[in-house]
């Protein structure tokens, strides 16, 4: 579980075998379920991206999010 991260729009990230469940700040009250074919591989893309913002060096957990879900990593669970 990843939460108290450096991000205006994610408020946590949880990681489970086969599912990425994501709380925006927009509504913390809805979880949204993704399918990940390998959670893993997204979870070390993931703490990558983490670094990158805690560094300061260009990082965005809200933009890695988006960008995973435009390039099929994350499929919305409906």
């Amino acid at each position: 579980m990843y939460n108290n991260l450096n991000s205006s729009a994610i408020l946590s990230i949880k990681c489970e075998e086969k599912d990425v469940k994501v709380v925006y700040n927009s509504n913390i009250n809805k979880e949204y379920t993704f399918n990940c074919q390998n959670v893993v591989e997204f979870e070390d893309s993931l703490c990558k991206e983490l670094l990158s913002v805690e560094m300061k060096t260009g990082g965005s957990v809200g933009r890695f999010l988006h960008n995973q879900i435009k390039e099929g990593v994350l499929v919305e669970s409906k």
